[in-house]
């Protein structure tokens, strides 16, 4: 059972080059697009300027990940780069047993 830890900075300018403080951030939209999932799907909402996000267990496979910040006045920026990873089909198998032992029973 796999989870991926997010993380990012919030931006400090607005696409004009004006100020964006962190009070100006109402939240942070989480989405993953994935092998099972192919469209991007909204995954979880950080309130206000936080900077990080665990998800839920992910499904076998790939997995790309985008943020969205959503200011206090309504206004959205584009969606984040994209950070990805590959949640493998399998773990390693166990270990083989090394104690194994027989006693005969009477």
């Amino acid at each position: 059972m796999s989870t991926a830890t997010l993380s990012w900075t919030v931006p400090t300018t607005r696409t004009d080059g004006s100020p964006f403080t962190p009070d100006q951030v109402m939240e942070i939209d989480i989405f993953d697009m994935s092998d099972a999932v192919p469209v991007n799907t909204l995954i979880g909402t950080v309130p206000g300027a936080g900077t990080s996000f665990v998800t839920g267990v992910l499904d076998v496979g790939n997995h790309s990940f985008t943020v969205i910040v959503r200011d206090t006045t309504g206004h959205s920026s584009a969606a984040s780069n994209v950070a990805a990873v590959t949640v493998p089909a399998t773990l390693a198998n166990p270990a083989a047993v090394t104690d194994l032992a027989a006693v005969l029973n009477p």
